[in-house]
C-alpha cells in the first residue's frame, strides 16, 4: 500500500512543479503580450504621422507638378522667343555682310577689334569696333526709327560725295608735304641744340646765383651779429654802461634779393621806435653803426668820413674818444658842467676832431675783427 501512495505523492509533486512552470511561463506571456501590445500601439501612432506626411508630400507633388507645368509652358515660350531672335539674327548676320561685301567694294574700311577675344567671341570673324558711335545708336531701336537713321545717314553720305566731286585734287600735296618733313627736321634740331644751350646757361645761371646767395648770406650773417655790439660801444657810457640795441633782419630769408632788409635801432633810455622817428643825432649814430659793420666784413686801410658829426651834440660827439670820465673830472673841477657833459666852451672844429679821431682809432685798432670780440 505503501508503494502506490509514494508514488502518487510523487506524481503530485511533480505536477505541482509543472504547473508552477507553467504559471510562470504563464506570467511571462502575459509580459510579453503586454509588450507587443505597447509596440502595437507605437507602430499605430507611427503608421498615422506616416500617414499625415505622406498627405503632405502629395500635396507637395501636386504643387511641384503645378510649377512644372507653369515652368515647362514659360520655357515653351522663351522658346518660341529665342528662335524668333535666332531669325532676326540671321537676318542683320546677312545684313551685315552685305555691307561688308558693299564696303569692300566701295574700298571703305571699317572699324574692327584688334584682338576678338577681347570681347568674348570665338567666331574667326572680323568684329567690328561700335565705340565710336554715339550712345543714341547702341540703344535698341524699333524698325521705324531704324529706317529713320538709315535715312539720315544716306542724305549725309550723298552730300559727302557731293562734295568730294566738287573738290579739286591737290597734285603737289606730295611734294609739299616732303618739304615740310624736311623743315620740320631741321626745326627740331636747331630746338634740340637751343634747348641743351639753354640748360647748359640755366645750369650756370642757377650757379652764380647760389654762389651770389650763399656771399651774400655770408657777408648778412658776420654784419647781423657784429651790428649789435657795434651800436652799444658807441653808445654806452658811465651812466649807460649797457648802450642801446641794433636789429638787422631780412624781410624774406629765401628769397632775399626780392625783398628788403629791416634795420632798426632802440637807442639808451628810449622804447622801441621805427627809423623815421628817431632824431637826426641818433640816425647818425645808428648810420655809424652800419657802416662801421659793413667795414668790418672786409676790412680796408681807411676810409674818409665828410662831415658826419653835424647831426650830433657835445654829448654823442664826445663819448666816440673815450675820454668822457677825463673831460667830465676836468669840468667838474672848473665848475663848468654836469658829470657825463663835455664842456660848453669846446669848439665844434675841435669836436669833430676829437669824432674823426675816436673813429680812426675804434675802426684801426689791432684788428678790425676786434669790434665782434
Amino acid at each position: 500500500m505503501n508503494k502506490p501512495i509514494v508514488k502518487l505523492k510523487e506524481r503530485h509533486e511533480s505536477l505541482e512543479k509543472e504547473l508552477k512552470g507553467v504559471q510562470e511561463k504563464e506570467t511571462g506571456a502575459k509580459v510579453e503580450a503586454e509588450q507587443i501590445l505597447n509596440q502595437m500601439d507605437e507602430l499605430k501612432a507611427e503608421a498615422e504621422d506616416w500617414k499625415s506626411k505622406s498627405d503632405e508630400c502629395d500635396k507637395v507633388i501636386d504643387e511641384l507638378k503645378e510649377q512644372n507645368a507653369s515652368v515647362a509652358a514659360k520655357l515653351a515660350k522663351l522658346d518660341r522667343q529665342v528662335k524668333s531672335k535666332e531669325g532676326q539674327l540671321m537676318q542683320l548676320i546677312s545684313l551685315q555682310r552685305e555691307i561688308s561685301e558693299k564696303c569692300e567694294l566701295e574700298q571703305l574700311k571699317l572699324p574692327t577689334v584688334n584682338d576678338p577675344m577681347d570681347t568674348g567671341s570665338s567666331s574667326q570673324e572680323l568684329v567690328l569696333d561700335y565705340s565710336q558711335l554715339s550712345e543714341i545708336y547702341l540703344h535698341d531701336m524699333q524698325p521705324s526709327e531704324r529706317d529713320k537713321h538709315e535715312v539720315e545717314f544716306k542724305q549725309k553720305i550723298g552730300s559727302y560725295l557731293a562734295e568730294i566731286e566738287c573738290t579739286a585734287p591737290n597734285l603737289k600735296a606730295l611734294d609739299q608735304y616732303d618739304a615740310l618733313q624736311r623743315k620740320e627736321k631741321e626745326v627740331t634740331e636747331k630746338f634740340e641744340t637751343a634747348r641743351k644751350e639753354e640748360k647748359e646757361i640755366s645750369d650756370k645761371y642757377n650757379s652764380v646765383k647760389q654762389k651770389r646767395y650763399e656771399l651774400f648770406m655770408k657777408a648778412f650773417d658776420h654784419i647781423s651779429k657784429g651790428i649789435d655790439k657795434i651800436y652799444k660801444q658807441l653808445t654806452e657810457s658811465h651812466t649807460h654802461p649797457l648802450g642801446g640795441t641794433a636789429y638787422f633782419n631780412l624781410e624774406n630769408e629765401d628769397e632775399p634779393f626780392l625783398h628788403g632788409i629791416e634795420y632798426r635801432v632802440m637807442p639808451p633810455t628810449k622804447r622801441f621806435r621805427d627809423m623815421k622817428q628817431l632824431s637826426g643825432g641818433e640816425k647818425t649814430v645808428a648810420a655809424l653803426a652800419l657802416l662801421f659793420a659793413i667795414h668790418s666784413f672786409r676790412p680796408s686801410p681807411f676810409f674818409i668820413l665828410d662831415e658826419v658829426d653835424a647831426p650830433l651834440d657835445y654829448q654823442p660827439l664826445h663819448k666816440p674818444s673815450g675820454d668822457d670820465k677825463g673831460d667830465a673830472a676836468a669840468a667838474a673841477e672848473k665848475g663848468e658842467g654836469a658829470a657825463g657833459h663835455a664842456p660848453r666852451g669846446l669848439p665844434d672844429d675841435i669836436a669833430r676832431v676829437r669824432l674823426l679821431a675816436s673813429v680812426v682809432q675804434l675802426y684801426l685798432c689791432a684788428d678790425c675783427e676786434q669790434w665782434l670780440v
